[in-house]
């Protein structure tokens, strides 16, 4: 076997992508190249060769910097999970030895994969969080929801919500606007608005996703973004008004798109990370009948990987809840690629 690093837009690896049953939005090539343009990385793939130059496994990576300029290699920033893809005739285990060779002998000695592989003298899996994930039976009535969720769902629809989903421009960027006020609330900096106008331009307008947008008298109160990839949908986004949730809207828009979802074909519903400690997040998320997973992150190195807390502290966001939108867009762009 022979790891090669290869341009992710390469042929054979968007081959290997769309031909593997597990893949997901995460591994498409255009979502890999949409952050490393807006952050500036350089992006490639990583593969497993046998001796006839077949592809038996693969991983997207891009090259990351500190702010001393350190180089480090992440499969992928920004992406939930995104697990080493191998193909079905292949053991795992056959490739990974070959792979972390590869990485070491690399200038940047580690690559940070974001699902969990097995854990070894230089694979270092830790645990980050929690996934959930809904097994959607083709029959929305057959999904076990919590009367707590119905109930508020009922409350969004009396008061006279609705939601559309669309792919256009205009309602990215109504969901953005929701962003930035959702991101302030929480007292950090919001993502960079090139990285959903890239968003829009690469995966929601081939198809690879849309925007899912609750109105009350012809107003936005809640906006969620989702990527879609064969038979998964992904809950990527949420965004709320001044209103937060309490409104119901956040339940009606997942009530919505996970009805449709279900006629629709798709047969699982990722509903994304959870950090430890959100446990309010958890028990939301679990209200939809979702199955609770241990989310973890494997570090390929020669020495193990202490966890580093993702909290900005408490007096950044002091003042991030205080100042005016602006301030939460501009440390956006200034700093959102460093937390890469």
């Amino acid at each position: 076997m022979k790891v090669a690093k290869i341009p992710i837009g390469d042929a054979h690896w968007c081959e290997f992508v769309s031909s593997h049953p597990t893949a997901g939005p995460f591994h498409l090539p255009a979502w890999t190249s949409l952050i490393a343009d807006c952050y500036h990385f350089d992006a490639f793939a990583l593969v497993v060769r046998d001796s006839d130059g077949e592809i038996l496994a693969g991983i997207p990576v891009v090259e990351t910097r500190s702010l001393l300029g350190e180089r480090r290699w992440v499969s992928l920033p920004f992406s939930d999970a995104c697990p080493l893809l191998v193909r079905p005739d292949t053991a795992e285990a056959d490739v990974l030895d070959p792979l972390i060779e590869y990485v070491l002998a690399n200038r940047t000695r580690e690559l940070l994969v974001r699902s969990e592989l097995a854990a070894g003298a230089y694979s270092h899996p830790v645990q980050v969080g929690y996934n959930h994930y809904i097994e959607l039976p083709s029959d929305p009535r057959d999904l076990h929801v919590r009367k707590n969720h119905r109930n508020m769902r009922n409350r969004a629809h009396s008061a006279g919500m609705r939601v559309a989903r669309s792919s256009s421009p205009d309602d990215l960027s109504t969901f953005y606007r929701l962003q930035t006020l959702t991101r302030r609330r929480l007292g950090v900096p919001v993502q960079p608005r090139r990285f959903f106008d890239l968003l829009g331009e690469r995966l929601l307008s081939r198809g690879h996703g849309f925007v899912a947008t609750a109105t009350l008298d012809g107003e936005a109160v809640s906006a969620a973004v989702y990527l879609s990839y064969k038979s998964t949908l992904v809950s990527k986004y949420h965004a709320t008004g001044p209103t937060r949730s309490e409104n119901g809207s956040s339940h009606l828009v997942d009530w919505e798109i996970t009805s449709a979802a279900c006629s629709e074909g798709y047969h699982t519903l990722d509903l994304g990370r959870t950090d430890t400690g959100a446990e309010g997040l958890r028990l939301y998320k679990s209200g939809w009948g979702a199955i609770e997973i241990p989310l973890v992150y494997t570090h390929l190195s020669g020495h193990p990987t202490k966890s580093v807390s993702s909290s900005i502290g408490d007096l950044p966001k002091r003042i991030i809840r205080s100042s005016p939108l602006w301030v939460c867009r501009a440390l956006g762009e200034a700093l959102y690629r460093w937390t890469a």
